[in-house]
């Protein structure tokens, strides 16, 4: 039985209260110990007395390079990277393919913490981080300071990469208060003793597993929170600033019939369902949605084809691309098909055509390779469709469609050509830029006083 405890103030910290975590067939994985809500307020505390404005930067990038490569390689905690992978599977019923490559991403965005920050600077440079000023033209400068020092941190479960997103926090300078997910408390952990074998001050980390009485709490007493959850967590945090809140995708493709030379072609289908089922189709950015404009026969009818004919199998092998669900009544309420193979619950993988946009089953997002395809006339317009994405591949030459896209404040990212829509790079922009929610500009001049 695994034990994950809080962390305080550098090192771990026993809990009265712990809860049982299982595995997606039932039986005992974990114990996990709970964080009061009270304790929240005195750990903020601790990482505000262990935050230094001044502190070095350069020697927290390297720790965290350092950190990645130990992730990667390393026994942690008794822990090897396969039996981490082996771990995330079983308590999430991810495939282990996907939990190998997830935790192989999340080494690599650590080791090269540094592009990852140029993605967040403006200009794409170091400098800001560390002098903390902006130089738009010679001659001219304005402070670029943090917006605080703690940052609250509600992770999901879906993915491990994710966690990368506090640890660029880190990178910038803060300290971070972390919520982990309830079905995956193992990546946490092993990134933090990942940080503090390469020498990371881990007094700068606080691990805090408990319920949602700990978001309001982290909300309260952090300066800044990023969220990740569904409309429950949406309505619990409602519109407050403080908050980045990362909630369904809803993440769509769209087919121009007429922009594409083959479009009912091999490498045209593969791509489409690679859209729908990469990392088990449990990312916020895998396809919800496929829309084909104009005419394209037996283009949707082939990628719903090659959905139904996936296996279900158990998740440790190394075959299985279709994740299994731990709460099999949480899959009876989605519009999917469930099915029950030696045990387990699946979601069969599916694209379900015809759907009338109007549909409330259009777009809907699962944490599965389960989609939605609809039929536009060759030259309507498929915008208000797209609206209320968070990712856009648009496979299409009409470019003033993209340019419309590109302005549409409610598509966070776009992609136009043959880019799936979970594409993203260590650092790259999600629902905006870490660093602008993170950090503020000022009015700042420096003159010399001519009357010394």
């Amino acid at each position: 039985m695994y034990e994950i405890p809080l962390w305080r103030a550098g090192r771990e910290r026993a809990s009265l209260d712990a809860r049982l975590l299982r595995d997606y067939r039932g039986a005992p994985l974990a114990r996990v110990a709970s964080a009061p809500s009270l304790m929240v307020h005195r750990a903020v505390a601790e990482l505000r007395a262990a935050a230094e404005p001044g502190r070095d930067l350069t020697a927290l990038w390297d720790a965290i390079a350092a950190a990645g490569r130990l992730l990667a390689t390393a026994e942690l905690g008794g822990c090897s990277p396969d039996e981490h992978a082996r771990l995330v599977t079983l308590a999430t019923g991810a495939p282990i393919a996907d939990s190998r490559q997830a935790l192989t991403e999340l080494a690599s965005g650590m080791v090269h913490v540094r592009d990852a920050l140029r993605w967040q600077s403006p200009g794409g440079g170091l400098d800001p981080f560390l002098t903390h000023r902006l130089e738009p033209a010679p001659g001219k400068s304005c402070g670029w300071v943090p917006a605080g020092q703690v940052l609250g941190f509600v992770a999901p479960s879906n993915h491990p990469a994710v966690h990368l997103t506090w640890v660029l926090a880190l990178a910038m300078g803060w300290s971070v208060a972390l919520r982990p997910g309830a079905d995956d408390p193992f990546t946490p952990w092993r990134v933090l003793l990942a940080l503090r074998e390469a020498g990371f001050p881990a007094e700068r980390v606080a691990l805090l597993p408990g319920g949602h009485d700990l978001v309001p709490a982290l909300v309260e007493h952090c300066d800044r929170t990023v969220a990740y959850g569904g409309p429950a967590l949406a309505a619990l945090l409602g519109r407050d600033p403080r908050v980045l809140f990362n909630g369904p995708g809803r993440s769509k493709v769209l087919v121009d019939a007429g922009a594409v030379r083959a479009p009912t072609g091999n490498g045209m289908v593969s791509f489409l369902v690679d859209c729908i089922l990469h990392d088990g189709g449990r990312k916020c950015t895998c396809a919800s949605a496929l829309l084909l404009r104009g005419e394209a026969p037996g283009l949707l009818e082939a990628v719903a084809d090659r959905l139904d004919r996936l296996p279900l199998l158990d998740p440790l092998d190394p075959e299985a691309r279709v994740p299994a669900w731990k709460d099999p009544a949480a899959a009876q309420q989605t519009p999917a098909e469930t099915v029950e193979v030696d045990g387990l619950t699946f979601v069969r993988p599916a694209l379900l055509l015809g759907v009338d946009p109007a549909d409330p089953r259009f777009g809907v997002e699962l944490p599965a390779p389960w989609a939605t395809a609809a039929q536009l006339p060759a030259g309507a317009d498929p915008l208000p469709l797209l609206r209320g994405s968070l990712a856009v591949t648009l496979l299409t030459r009409d470019w003033a469609l993209a340019g419309r896209c590109l302005t549409e404040t409610t598509i966070q990212k776009l992609f136009v050509g043959p880019i799936p829509p979970w594409h993203t790079e260590p650092g790259a922009p999600h629902k905006g830029r870490l660093a602008d929610f993170l950090f503020t500009a000022k009015a700042y001049r420096e003159a010399e006083i001519p009357w010394n």
